[in-house]
């Protein structure tokens, strides 16, 4: 058993990683590549200097650029086949400014950058729609595609 803070959601996989560890110690098989573990620390944010963007930032992770990269991660107290992962990507909606008597010969932003992030949104769950095993293996939920953060100028 697991006990702690995190047991359902990084304890178990903290523990296989770590146990993978002691096995190629104990081993010491030789290797074509390096094995480098990542134990993320405040994977939701909020903590300046913490977590994997902070690596990214000082320039840690960049020798993994090229690859393999496993990511192992657990959303529940059992074993898992499949987990979700994340895709970063930026949009950008450039207006054309007006006079607010003639909104008609401006162009918003904002509404533009709506428009077109609902046809990417439409075209992606068109490209990778629910697949018919998903209640099978209790998928919580399909691939989404969803905006995370709204910036403006």
């Amino acid at each position: 058993r697991l006990y702690g803070r995190g047991t359902t959601d990084s304890l178990g996989h903290v523990t296989l990683i770590t146990c993978l560890f002691i096995r190629l110690a104990e081993l010491r098989p030789v290797l074509r590549r390096n094995v480098v573990a990542v134990f993320i620390a405040s994977e939701e944010g909020g903590h300046p200097g913490v977590g994997v963007d902070e690596l990214v930032r000082r320039g840690k992770m960049d020798h993994l650029r090229s690859g393999p990269v496993v990511w192992v991660d657990s959303a529940d107290s059992q074993p898992c086949i499949g987990t979700a992962g994340s895709l970063t990507w930026n949009l950008k909606a450039i207006g054309k400014l007006f006079h607010s008597g003639l909104p008609h010969r401006g162009i918003n932003a904002i509404e533009l950058g709506s428009e077109a992030l609902g046809i990417i949104q439409r075209r992606f769950y068109e490209d990778f729609p629910a697949h018919e095993r998903e209640e099978l293996y209790s998928f919580s939920s399909s691939s989404t595609m969803k905006p995370t953060q709204v910036e403006g100028a």
